[in-house]
């Protein structure tokens, strides 16, 4: 069963590297059906919801990841530039600034701080 499921998973990761963002969608979908806990399927799916300007889904997707795993600085980040895109800046500040708390050398986090500080919702 397991692999078949990452096999799914290939499949809809797939669908998103080529932008087909309504195939991977569903595709996860049924990953997370076959498999609640998959790691990565809700960020891929958060992802692309995002990139399909799903802003709300994608903020529930990655509110699912982020209640499993407090610590995916890679979900707060994406959650942070969703709420960026929604001009919510001070929500998006706050999971940047949790995002280095976890990988404090990441210069790319740093960065998305540095760009939002001084602004706010």
């Amino acid at each position: 069963m397991d692999y078949n499921v990452e096999d799914l998973f290939d499949q809809g990761l797939d669908c998103f590297n080529v932008d087909s963002y309504d195939e991977a969608i569903e595709i996860f979908k049924k990953v997370l059906k076959e498999d609640p806990g998959h790691p990565d399927a809700l960020y891929y799916r958060a992802l692309a919801r995002s990139n399909k300007g799903d802003l709300d889904l994608a903020i529930a997707d990655f509110n699912q990841a982020i209640a499993k795993d407090p610590l995916d600085a890679d979900c707060l980040i994406g959650r942070g530039e969703v709420w960026q895109i929604k001009g919510h800046l001070k929500s998006a500040l706050a999971d940047f600034r949790k995002a280095i708390e976890i990988e404090p050398d990441n210069l790319d986090y740093q960065k998305l701080v540095d760009k939002l500080s001084g602004k706010s919702d």
